[in-house]
């Protein structure tokens, strides 16, 4: 992908889709600060939401009256939350915006979806055991079901001891 600037007429040119916003905001930088660039203004604004776990929400707004035109045959597809003007070439430009979010980085590295999922499960893991053990506790949960006694609440390997003292009933997990 090809990104160059005219700087004079305020466009933007791209010679390809625009499916890596990060790679396409540190471009545009990039061209910022060069000789020529560097008297013009900014071209866009950048927001990077940190989402931890490595995963980011980027966002970019063209400003100063700057537009977006894709130049060849296309079609085109912006993906990702880029807002702005495209000047209407005749050729086909899809937008996929997002209200969730995508995790890329400049050069092909950082985390996979894969790699997200997996730390997203790992920390829902022990949430979903507690969810699992309330379930059963209630009696819900036909693999494990619930045993209760005088003395003792039981359900799969949980055992619990029920003791009554004055009126007050307490459950300890054993």
């Amino acid at each position: 992908m090809t990104i160059s600037v005219d700087w004079a007429n305020r466009v933007i040119e791209s010679t390809a889709s625009i499916t890596d916003l990060p790679a396409f905001h540190a471009t545009l930088r990039d061209l910022e600060g060069d000789p020529v660039g560097v008297i013009f203004p900014v071209t866009h604004t950048w927001k990077a939401l940190d989402l931890s776990g490595g995963a980011f929400f980027y966002q970019a707004d063209m400003i100063n009256g700057y537009r977006l035109k894709f130049v060849g045959a296309g079609p085109f597809v912006i993906q990702g939350n880029l807002n702005g003007t495209v000047v209407d070439t005749g050729v086909q430009v899809e937008r996929k915006t997002s209200s969730a979010f995508s995790t890329t980085a400049v050069g092909d590295s950082g985390p996979s979806a894969v790699d997200i999922a997996g730390a997203v499960l790992g920390h829902l893991s022990a949430d979903l055991d507690r969810l699992a053990e309330v379930w059963a506790r209630l009696g819900l949960d036909p693999g494990r079901p619930l045993v209760q006694d005088e003395t003792r609440i039981g359900f799969g390997t949980v055992a619990l001891a029920v003791e009554e003292a004055a009126g007050t009933v307490t459950v300890t997990r054993q």
